[in-house]
């Protein structure tokens, strides 16, 4: 029996222990099992935290971009009290040790709001806390002042913080021998060098954090302010004989539209870029900016006019008047009343029109930009081979300014160009074409009474060939240079052509690489088609051909004649007025209210005018033209970057354009880091 029970008892022994075996392995497997889980848990939520950093990182990226105008473009402008005194003040004459390149930010203006920073010349650095949770729609970095916020980002959170330090870099207008912070490039133009460190922590529960930095150079540039940049500018916004202007839901504008008066909407009038994909999608409807000097504003109210300081008019919660944003039915006006509003905005600062047009017409004889004093005649007859130096009126003629190299007053063959064409006295007709079949050269012809001039530009070669009828012979003649009117540095692609007079016909294809102001004291009329041979595709952005036209009548009005086809194309930036005449300029249709409908006006570029010309009449009940014109504008967006013919009117403001170099779609410097 005892064998038995020792039999017996090892079997127990045997069970048990084989029990305690199997209890080590499970849980030595459910150990292990728990640091496989433990580890995967921590990586995953390391994962998690690198995302989350990345995110605050690019967060902080699009913060900046936003406050340097970058993108979106058109977000952050400049405080109307800049002046190019304080410019010239912080470029301090190209000395590294006395400019101040950060004394700018306290000047830029985004969603309403300013820094003020009180920056030196000694400070090498501003450090933004990125903060998603202000209020405002763009500005999102505050001037740091004690550890960054936390914002939230999915289940975790990030740290952000934005570093920019000031850079030196090699330019002419810097002190010799020295590189500087702030480059001179003309005439109030300047550009900014700085760097950019963004740094973000993210952090997910309960202990992952990862550090993401970004990097890169970059510059901005600031110059004044172009009216080209405007879809419509009114300084009063009446017709020159005092009538009401009213935006009705047939409206359309997709660019900056400003007035220093007041405007008076009916129904729902669209402001705004619409969506031109197919199919529309509401959420690529961008807002453009609406603006006006008067706190007021005017509503139809079914035809009981009201006067408000608000930017609609309801009633009873009833919107009846509204400028909105486009909507994805643009020819369906029943169903605006719920767009969203416009991005309208009053008792903005007044923009003064240009009080002369000194600048155009003493670029056109060569001299500086810069000088905007009176131009004298003994100036124009410096410039002008052939003309006794003496302070005599001008003749009347169409002239061609040429620096004379041997003193005998007769511009010859290879002698350089003075300045762009100059034009004393009524221009007949100036005709833009295309020189022949190798498509690489401008022609410009201009008739006065039995004078003929053709200039024929070669941007290829750098020379500018003229036929005029008034030379002895040989009256064809090839020049070094092109009539980009200020021979000092500046486009090559330039032409500037005054007349001090008014322009009876003006018509024609702009050749693909002309960059041309067209300006005159007087009225210039457009007779026919005025057309880019290679015109912007409106609805791309990213659309940059090279040909831009300015037209500028200083003292009187840009006016369609009579002669000019139905359904008339004009490519061109039109500007009609300035500040020191009575005269009540616009751009308008000649007999606008009298026989039958002319189709529209294609206009792809700008209108900025003192008062608002009328172009045809319409049937109040249906809407239908009348006579006239019709009005089918079409902003050239390439004028929001910066882009505008050369020497065209500026205003009393600046601005940061997109000049800027190492922002908007150029990829920073990634890195990860330890937190």
């Amino acid at each position: 029996m005892s064998g038995l029970r020792d039999q017996r008892g090892l079997a127990i022994a045997s069970v048990l222990l084989m029990i305690f075996v199997l209890a080590v392995l499970s849980g030595l497997v459910l150990y292990l099992t728990g640091k496989e889980m433990a580890l995967t848990a921590a990586r995953r939520t390391g994962t998690q935290s690198l995302y989350i950093a990345e995110g605050g990182a690019v967060a902080a990226r699009s913060a900046l971009l936003a406050l340097m105008n970058a993108d979106p473009i058109g977000v952050a402008t400049l405080d109307s009290s800049l002046g190019g005194g304080d410019l010239l003040g912080f470029f301090a004459g190209g000395n590294p040790a006395a400019q101040n390149p950060f004394g700018l930010f306290d000047y830029i203006v985004l969603d309403g709001q300013r820094y003020s920073i009180g920056a030196t010349p000694s400070t090498e650095s501003v450090t933004f806390n990125v903060n998603w949770s202000l209020p405002q729609a763009h500005r999102k970095l505050e001037v740091a002042s004690g550890p960054a916020p936390a914002n939230a980002l999915g289940a975790g959170q990030y740290n952000a913080t934005v570093v920019i330090s000031r850079r030196k870099v090699a330019h002419p207008s810097c002190l010799p021998g020295q590189d500087c912070y702030i480059h001179k490039l003309g005439p109030d133009e300047y550009e900014y060098f700085f760097t950019y460190s963004i740094t973000s922590d993210g952090q997910m529960p309960p202990r992952g954090r990862r550090r993401i930095t970004l990097s890169q150079d970059f510059s901005i540039r600031v110059r004044r302010q172009n009216f080209a940049q405007y879809a419509l500018f009114t300084d009063v916004h009446l017709t020159p004989g005092g009538g009401e202007i009213w935006f009705t839901s047939r409206t359309s504008f997709d660019g900056p539209v400003h007035t220093n008066g007041e405007f008076r909407f009916a129904f729902f009038p669209k402001f705004g870029t619409p969506d031109s994909g197919s199919p529309c999608d509401p959420a690529r409807i961008a807002t453009t900016a609406l603006t006006s000097v008067s706190r007021y504003a005017w509503f139809n109210n079914n035809g009981s006019p009201r006067r408000l300081q608000a930017n609609e008019n309801v009633v009873g919660g009833v919107r009846r008047d509204a400028p909105v944003v486009p909507d994805c039915t643009p020819t369906n006006y029943a169903d605006d009343a719920d767009n969203p509003p416009a991005n309208f905005t009053r008792g903005v600062p007044a923009i003064r029109l240009p009080t002369n047009a000194y600048s155009q017409k003493g670029v056109s004889i060569g001299r500086d930009p810069n000088d905007t004093s009176t131009v004298t005649n003994s100036q124009i007859r410096q410039a002008i081979p052939g003309l006794a130096n003496n302070g005599s009126r001008v003749p009347n003629g169409i002239y061609i300014p040429v620096a004379e190299s041997d003193g005998d007053e007769n511009p010859e063959d290879g002698e350089p160009m003075g300045g762009g064409i100059y034009v004393q006295g009524n221009l007949d007709s100036l005709t833009l074409s295309l020189g022949g079949p190798s498509n690489n050269l401008a022609v410009y012809t201009l008739v006065q009474g039995s004078q003929t001039v053709t200039v024929t530009v070669d941007r290829q070669d750098g020379t500018t060939t003229v036929t005029n009828s008034a030379w002895a012979p040989p009256r064809t003649r090839t020049f070094s240079g092109v009539p980009k009117g200020w021979q000092g540095p500046g486009s090559d692609n330039a032409t500037i052509i005054y007349v001090e007079g008014n322009i009876l016909s003006l018509a024609g294809t702009l050749e693909e690489k002309e960059q041309t102001t067209i300006a005159a004291s007087g009225r210039i009329d457009i007779t026919n088609h005025l057309r880019y041979e290679d015109p912007p595709v409106v609805t791309d952005p990213n659309d940059n051909p090279l040909n831009v036209l300015g037209v500028y009548s200083a003292g009187n009005d840009i006016r369609i004649t009579t002669a000019a086809p139905n359904d008339l194309q004009i490519h061109a930036v039109l500007m009609a007025g300035s500040a020191s005449d009575s005269f009540n300029s616009s751009v308008n249709v000649q007999n606008y209210d009298s026989g039958s409908p002319r189709g529209s006006v294609y206009l792809i570029g700008g209108l900025i005018e003192e008062y608002y010309g009328a172009f045809g009449t319409f049937d109040p009940s249906t809407g239908n033209p009348r006579t006239g014109y019709g009005r089918d504008f079409r902003y050239d967006r390439r004028m929001s970057r910066g882009f505008s013919p050369p020497y065209f009117p500026t205003t009393n403001r600046f601005e940061v354009f997109q000049g800027s170099q190492g922002l908007a779609g150029v990829r920073p410097v990634w890195r990860e880091a330890s937190p």
